[in-house]
């Protein structure tokens, strides 16, 4: 029997949920939570999909039912414009969340939290499969190897913010940087641009596998596939006019992608990003994604 995947979508009008039930591909509108409120960033505990994190309005909320109900969380209060959650893949209920030059951690799916000073406000933040965290302060990434206690140089300068961290799933060592409109591969020794991409990049992913692939959304429109070592020529077009505002990998399959658009788009990509195919349009904005798949 195929197993059902649920989408929950960060949107301009609160929670979006899309489910497929017999895993076809027929993607259906489920309940809408938090409506009216501005959503902007979502996490769901890949084991346990009951339990889900909201960031909407300024604030940060917790569902334990399905996002049926919800608790207003005391964190952070208030968070700073940009705040974000972001999620480990092992374990499955560590959860990170930043604001401003704080970051507050969670272990047990946000039932508990404790706080973390940082070197800075954080422009971008990524934790790897290994535990890992890695933040941009500015033009200069650092790395902690111990949950954020201590933190070093991750190799030299960029020549631009990075806007977003992306882990290379099964490589401790490595990560990549959307800095600008380029994206660069960095070890502790230094950077290194990745060459050959086709137009200016707005998002980025990275797909697990013996070699990651990287998946750069274009703000001319389409994707691109790519690998550490450079960008493929081709052009992926999505199944709409525009950009895709928002890329996010599925937790539950290495093969599969989901990409969103400002028009409240949503796609998926089940072969790594060769092709699109559109699960649903009439969303609002869409910010975040988060998908897993019932056991």
């Amino acid at each position: 029997m195929a197993k059902a995947t649920l989408l929950f979508l960060a949107t301009d009008d609160g929670l979006a949920l899309l489910s497929d039930p017999a895993g076809q591909g027929r993607w259906l509108r489920g309940p809408h939570a938090l409506q009216g409120a501005a959503a902007r960033s979502v996490w769901v505990d890949a084991s346990n999909p009951l339990v889900t994190l909201v960031i909407a309005n300024g604030r940060v909320y917790r569902s334990a039912d399905g996002a049926q109900t919800w608790t207003e969380l005391t964190i952070g209060d208030p968070l700073a414009p940009g705040a974000a959650l972001y999620g480990a893949l092992r374990p499955p209920s560590c959860v990170g969340l930043l604001s401003g030059d704080s970051l507050f951690l969670s272990d047990d799916a946000g039932a508990c939290w404790r706080e973390l000073t940082l070197p800075g406000a954080f422009g971008a933040f990524a934790i790897n499969d290994a535990g890992r965290f890695y933040g941009a302060l500015d033009t200069q990434v650092l790395v902690s190897d111990d949950y954020g206690a201590t933190w070093e140089p991750h190799g030299v300068v960029l020549p631009d913010s990075p806007r977003a961290l992306i882990a290379a799933p099964g490589m401790a060592e490595t990560v990549c940087a959307l800095a600008g409109d380029r994206v660069y591969a960095g070890e502790r020794s230094g950077w290194r641009l990745i060459a050959g991409l086709p137009g200016e990049a707005i998002a980025c992913i990275a797909l697990a596998g013996a070699t990651p692939t990287l998946i750069a959304a274009l703000a001319g429109g389409g994707t691109v596939r790519g690998s550490f070592d450079g960008w493929e020529p081709a052009i992926v077009a999505l199944p709409w006019d525009g950009a895709a505002t928002v890329l996010k990998p599925a937790r539950y399959h290495m093969d599969i992608a989901f990409a969103a658009s400002a028009a409240g788009e949503i796609a998926i990509s089940t072969d790594r990003g060769r092709s699109w195919r559109l699960a649903r349009r009439g969303l609002a904005n869409v910010h975040d994604i988060a998908a897993v798949r019932l056991a």
